[in-house]
Order: C-alpha cells, then structure tokens, then sequence
C-alpha cells in the first residue's frame, strides 16, 4: 500500500464483513453475545458504539462486564471493514480512505456516487465488502488486497468453496485492468485449501474439474436437482413437529431414486424469532421432486402459527 501510495495510484482492500469487530466473547467463560432474535452472534459498530445484528437489526449497548458470569475480562474477537478503516487510517494518515459497505451507505445514489469519487481520483484507497467486487473498472487502480478471504470457506453450504473462489476471482479481476503492474495480494488462514490455492494462481478450468469432481461424489448440483422445505415458527416445538410431520408424509410418498436429508434445524436456526427447520429432497431430475411436493403441499395442513417456504434449487441453503 505503501509503495502503491507514493507512485499515486490506487488501492481497493475487500472484507466480506461489516461492523469493527465480529462478537462479544468473555475470556473466563467463553459467553458470546448473541442476538435474542436470531441465532447469530452481535457484531460490535464502533461509530455508534452498539451491537447489532446484521439479520434483523436488533442492537444493544456492549456490556462492561460479562452477563453470564459478571468478569471483566471481556473482548472482542475477529474484524470487520470498520476496523480495518481504523487500521489502515492510522498506518497512512496522509491517505484519503474511504469505506464502502450498506452501514456506511444512506441515501439511494450514494454508492454510484462514491465509486465515481474513487474512480475520479478523489481517494488513495477504497475499502468495503461484496458491493465493491463486481465489475468495477477504476483507471488508477494498482493493487487490490483480500482480507481474510478463507471467510467464506466455514459456512456449511456445498457452495461454499465456489462462492470463495469467485469472490478471490472478482476482487483480484478489478486490478491490472488499465495497467499490466496490477497486483492482487490474499490473506488467508488456509492458504493450500483448493478454492483459495486455485484463485490466486488463476487456475479456473482445474478448480471447475475438481468442484464438479467433489459435487459428483457428493450427488449435488448439477449432478443432482434439490427441493428445499424451511418450516419457520415464532413456537420453537411448532417447527420441529411441523417439520416431523411432513417428514412422514413424504416418506409414505417416497418416490423412486429420490433422497430426504432432514429433518433437521436450519444452519440458522432463528431468524428475526422465529424458530427453523429444514427438509432438503434430492434426486437426478425435477419430476419426482415436483411430485412429493405437491402431494406435500396440498395433503399436509401444517399448524397456523408454522409457515412453509418452498425452495426449487435453493441458492442457500443456511
């Protein structure tokens, strides 16, 4: 950044994470602070000093001391975008820095208006999350920087690999476009993992071999096609019996070559309160899948406070 900074060019650091730190956690107990709402952990946004949940938008002061077991010994562990902007402000302070993400954004046409900024020169370097990956050319651009970029790789979705890649693939695509000096650097905590070792050596077609390679064994898309039911409910014990019970159906429904994973808690088992559990069917094409969904969804009258989302080929599965 250094070196990028006295040539006067440019600089764009990527961090698919917002807020300063990740979570809350006590270092006696190992209590982290969670939203009441949803089964995710606060993140802490220093310029407004509050904890906040960045699925259904509940905040809360941090606490001094832990709640669970009263120590002072308390932290924050990780980092989001805002604490790399504090970082990066007090290494460069001559900088001109400025931080992209939706909490930094207010107004409809600010984000335009900030690239144009960028791109126009009126900042050294650009900071921000997903919404500055995508197809953004900027003319004065040197170096692009990916922070903690194995982030993605933990989530427990059969996508997760190709989502990291992409998203390294993006970044380092907006660098070296006007110039052939460009240069991408990728921090990660697991360098050799495929999606990240792949990314970086620009190796598309070997990554594409060995993901279809994996789904194949696997029996996931696109060697197979999925039908998601998510059976959500303010009454924890509705959306499990709930889910249970259109498990029977669909198992006395079974159709020929077709596979029920569940039923089991979502990934993110509370959203915005409301409890969630998941059946996820699997087979080599759509029919079978179209049929024990119908015979679901006109032959099951799930309770009234238990709501059903059905999802062809979910994108997500958290």
């Amino acid at each position: 950044i250094r070196t990028t900074l006295e040539q006067k060019r440019q600089t764009i650091l990527f961090l698919n994470r917002r807020g300063f730190t990740h979570f809350f956690r006590c270092n006696s107990c190992g209590f982290e602070m969670k939203c009441k709402n949803c089964s995710v952990p606060l993140t802490y946004h220093k310029t407004e000093n509050r904890l906040r949940c960045h699925y259904c938008g509940y905040s809360v002061q941090p606490p001094a001391q832990c709640p669970e077991c009263g120590s002072l010994d308390v932290g924050y562990s990780g980092f989001g975008t805002e604490f790399i902007e504090a970082e990066v402000k007090a290494k460069f302070p001559a900088a001109r820095v400025m931080r992209i993400d939706t909490d930094s954004l207010s107004k409809k046409g600010e984000l335009q208006e900030k690239l144009n900024l960028f791109k126009s020169g009126e900042y050294d370097i650009l900071l921000g999350t997903q919404m500055i990956a995508k197809g953004l050319n900027f003319p004065r651009l040197k170096l692009a920087g990916v922070v903690l970029a194995d982030t993605g790789l933990h989530m427990p979705d059969f996508r997760a690999s190709e989502r990291t890649f992409a998203l390294i693939t993006q970044v380092a695509g907006r660098a070296g476009r006007f110039f052939p000096d460009g240069r991408v650097i990728v921090q990660s905590y697991s360098p050799d993992r495929e999606p990240i070792a792949l990314a970086v050596t620009a190796q598309t077609d070997e990554f594409y071999r060995r993901e279809l390679e994996n789904r194949q064994i696997l029996f996931f898309p696109p060697y197979s096609r999925l039908l998601r039911f998510v059976f959500r409910s303010s009454v924890p014990e509705a959306a499990k019996a709930a889910a249970s019970g259109a498990w029977q159906i669909l198992k006395s429904n079974m159709q020929e070559s077709v596979d029920i994973l569940g039923p089991a808690e979502c990934p993110l088992s509370m959203i915005s309160l409301n409890y969630r559990h998941q059946i996820i069917l699997r087979a080599k094409n759509i029919f079978p899948l179209q049929k024990m969904a119908k015979v679901l969804l006109f032959g099951y009258s799930a309770p009234k406070n238990v709501y059903i989302e059905v999802d062809v080929d979910p994108v997500n599965l958290m």
